[in-house]
């Protein structure tokens, strides 16, 4: 997945600093609506929250929900908004989108744009997604990237005939940064930048009251997508973070908090790279995650081809369109995925990657995922774009919306 470039965030970094309340040598610990504890650590540190009970088996019997990766980084055509970089083109990066008519919040690609919500969404409705999960990274240090721009997907999903239901989808990158940043490093993230160890009793602050509760905060809850009355979050991988075997510790405290607050339990759907033998079996009397997650999923379907996992009987499938990042500055080992080409291998033929993987998924999954509707620099998104087919001839912008609108009509 591609991050929010951190050009000229110096400044920015230094007033996030200020306003989280860092601690200076002699000042009062930062405050949170969990007191973070000021005494030594244990030999068995935990997130700072109190675990949740375990969940039970999920009920049989659900109509199948199709989801997708709604990115809202972007603000063109301002700032990051170098078509050199995509593969595809989607309307309004270049020029103002068609029927914005009103200036006063911008024409263009841009998560300041009211307009440009209404019509990602209205788009996702007409391809038949009925659940959309904003990608999150909390108040990142971009102003366009910051959870009050969710404010206006409530807004513009409101005005739908059918309002789709939002969960949310947590970037654990944002933890990473989150935590560099507390630390003095700056809002730094990457392989090479020190990860957030779950053993600092100070973990949950990052993941829930910084993050996860602001985003729900925003909701309303006649929007929330749910399980069985609970509010589904999606979790990106475990590369933010390290002691894994803390992970269910981590998440069940999360959902703790979540419920003292919301007065209900989420419903957890956690990336497959946070299920390691540390993390399944820790050891002791440590939650192993698989007791405490609701649904396991893979990331990187875009990539890989098609993944499914069941979890106490809950199936969560993804797929994706194929993979590009060879565009991408700074990337010294680009990959590749053609959108013509089958996962396995096989003919080729335009868009059937995203067909055969649509193919593949079971009959009895209760949650499918695309991924992504429009993460535009890895070229995974299947929204309106300027896409080629074999050949280079021009295919309809909607070509890859229509494929899985036809899946969508067909699916019992």
């Amino acid at each position: 997945m591609r991050r929010p470039q951190l050009a000229a965030l110096a400044a920015v970094a230094i007033i996030v600093l200020a306003a989280c309340g860092r601690p200076g040598p002699e000042a009062t610990p930062v405050p949170t609506a969990t007191s973070l504890p000021t005494a030594a650590p244990s030999a068995l540190p935990s997130p700072i929250l109190t675990p949740a009970p375990t969940p039970g088996v999920v009920s049989a019997a659900r109509q199948t929900r199709l989801g997708t990766f709604f990115f809202y980084w972007y603000n063109c055509p301002k700032d990051e908004c170098d078509a050199t970089q995509l593969s595809v083109t989607p309307p309004g990066w270049l020029a103002p989108l068609p029927r914005d008519r009103d200036t006063r919040d911008g024409t263009a690609y841009s998560s300041i744009n009211y307009d440009w919500f209404e019509g990602e969404l209205r788009d996702m409705l007409a391809t038949g997604i009925d659940t959309v999960f904003p990608v999150s990274w909390g108040d990142h240090p971009h102003p366009w990237f910051r959870q009050d721009r969710l404010d206006l997907l409530v807004q513009a999903n409101g005005v739908l005939a059918r309002p789709l239901a939002i969960g949310m989808f947590i970037d654990t990158t944002a933890q990473q940064a989150m935590y560099n940043d507390f630390t003095a490093e700056g809002y730094r993230f990457g392989a090479d930048i020190p990860r957030l160890p779950l053993s600092d009793r100070r973990s949950g602050y990052f993941f829930y009251d910084r993050h996860i509760k602001g985003f729900f905060q925003r909701i309303p809850r006649e929007m929330w997508a749910t399980v069985e009355g609970r509010p589904i979050i999606i979790t990106y991988t475990a590369l933010c973070c390290t002691d894994l075997n803390l992970a269910g510790e981590l998440w069940a405290a999360v959902k703790a908090a979540f419920a003292r607050d919301f007065g209900v339990e989420p419903w957890l759907i956690v990336e497959d790279t946070w299920f390691t033998p540390e993390a399944r079996a820790p050891g002791g009397e440590l939650l192993p995650l698989d007791q405490v997650a609701d649904g396991r999923y893979s990331w990187g379907t875009a990539l890989h081809g098609p993944a499914s996992h069941t979890l106490r009987g809950y199936t969560v499938s993804s797929v994706g369109p194929g993979f590009d990042n060879s565009r991408i500055v700074g990337i010294t080992e680009p990959r590749r995925q053609p959108r013509e080409r089958p996962p396995g291998g096989g003919a080729a033929a335009d868009g059937a990657f995203l067909r055969a993987s649509l193919a593949a998924i079971p009959a009895n999954a209760d949650l499918v995922l695309i991924e992504t509707w429009n993460e535009w620099p890895e070229s995974t998104g299947i929204a309106r774009a300027t896409y080629r087919g074999i050949g280079g001839k021009p295919l309809p912008e909607t070509f890859y919306m229509d494929i899985v609108r036809h899946w969508r009509e067909r699916r019992p």
